[in-house]
């Protein structure tokens, strides 16, 4: 009886000091900006931009990409005087015995597709986040198919053209796959990937957690509830991430990944040639971009934010308050009045909101997680073993 009452008082301290150890990890100052790219200073007035560089945003990243500063020493596994980590919760340097080396190669390896081609770190953070927001961060959106024959997540309408970066994946995995087999899964793959795309663009580098599983199901109609429209408005996005257990001020923290990336232009071209809907669109961006969205072909893509696409900076808030949103989903933040006061908390205040936006994507990562023996570690990522 004394053995279980000792393994029941240490279970009862493991619970009692890791939530204030999960919470005292966001309390943690992040260092300024390292400017990894620079982005394209705006003044007051709105700048014109050439039709040209709509269409092919890529030509215009400027100078050699930068390495991605590696991520942060793991802290080594708690000791036995130490409480141990929740059975099944994602843990910081969780390869550290099983793959020493496991976050060192994703980021050695997406540094150099990187290099290749920029825009691939704004895809990562898209493919990310769908991921996580639809049976939560278990890699289905990467799988081809299933034995089920079922049509596959990545297939959905709320995919579909909306996502790419599946080849980065793949080659991240199968490096991972030659130092250590049946080790690493797809799901923490991408979380790492998303960590090191938004270093790229700018954000101090932070630890990530990892342990999680993969999943075995990815069905397409399970993204039509799952996951936001570009002309959903401010209620139906509140609801879901609230249904994701995001809050409005985290809903609105991961929107500001906006500044970086493009959408395409048959998405958004009808909102500028609505009557209704162009009427609270700032006149100035409104003519420029009834001129910008006479697309030529579906692959023409409209950056989210002109000013600094390779960027990540709460300036994006700025360009959002001004009426001036590529999306109708992020127009309507800015007509609800509690989301625009939190972009307007956060428009001068690039470093309080890189603290914020990286809480909020840490809870992301967290999202409906498989652990344990739940799930699988893929070979491939693109089917189940």
């Amino acid at each position: 009886m004394a053995n279980r009452g000792s393994i029941l008082a240490a279970l009862f301290l493991s619970c009692a000091i890791l939530p204030l150890l999960a919470s005292a990890n966001f309390e943690i100052p992040l260092p300024n900006l390292p400017g990894i790219v620079k982005g394209i200073e705006g003044g007051e007035s709105f700048p014109g931009f050439s039709h040209s560089w709509m269409q092919n945003p890529r030509e215009q990243w400027p100078g050699e990409p930068q390495p991605i500063p590696g991520p942060e020493e793991p802290q080594p596994i708690p000791g036995p005087e130490e409480p141990q980590p929740t059975p099944g919760a994602l843990q910081e340097g969780f390869y550290q015995q099983s793959c020493p080396q496991a976050e060192k190669i994703v980021n050695e390896a997406l540094n150099k597709i990187l290099q290749k081609d920029p825009t691939i770190a704004p895809a990562l953070v898209r493919l990310f986040f769908h991921d996580c927001f639809v049976t939560g961060c278990d890699a289905s959106i990467l799988l081809d198919r299933t034995p089920s024959g079922e049509d596959v997540e990545k297939n959905s309408p709320q995919n579909g053209k909306f996502v790419r970066g599946f080849e980065a994946i793949d080659e991240i995995k199968a490096q991972l796959e030659a130092e250590c087999p049946g080790v690493v899964s797809c799901a923490d793959v991408l979380a790492f990937a998303n960590r090191d795309s938004l270093v790229y663009t700018g954000v101090p580098s932070f630890n990530v957690a990892a342990g999680r599983r993969d999943g075995l199901a990815s069905l397409a109609r399970n993204g039509e509830f799952n996951l936001p429209f570009p002309e959903s408005t401010a209620q139906q996005m509140t609801e879901l991430f609230q249904r994701k257990g995001m809050t409005l001020e985290e809903m609105v923290m991961l929107t500001g990944a906006h500044s970086i990336g493009a959408a395409h232009c048959t998405v958004v071209a009808g909102r500028f040639r609505d009557p209704e809907k162009s009427k609270v669109i700032d006149r100035g961006y409104l003519l420029k971009m009834q001129v910008m969205t006479m697309c030529q072909n579906d692959t023409q893509d409209l950056a989210f934010d002109p000013y600094s696409q390779q960027k990540m900076d709460s300036r994006f808030y700025k360009e959002l308050l001004r009426n001036r949103a590529l999306l109708e989903s992020d127009q309507n933040l800015v007509l609800e009045p509690n989301a625009n006061g939190v972009m307007k908390k956060y428009v001068n205040d690039q470093n309080g909101w890189l603290a914020s936006f990286t809480a909020a994507i840490t809870k992301l990562g967290g999202i409906e997680v498989l652990t344990g023996n739940q799930g699988e570690i893929r070979k491939q990522c693109r089917f189940v073993n």
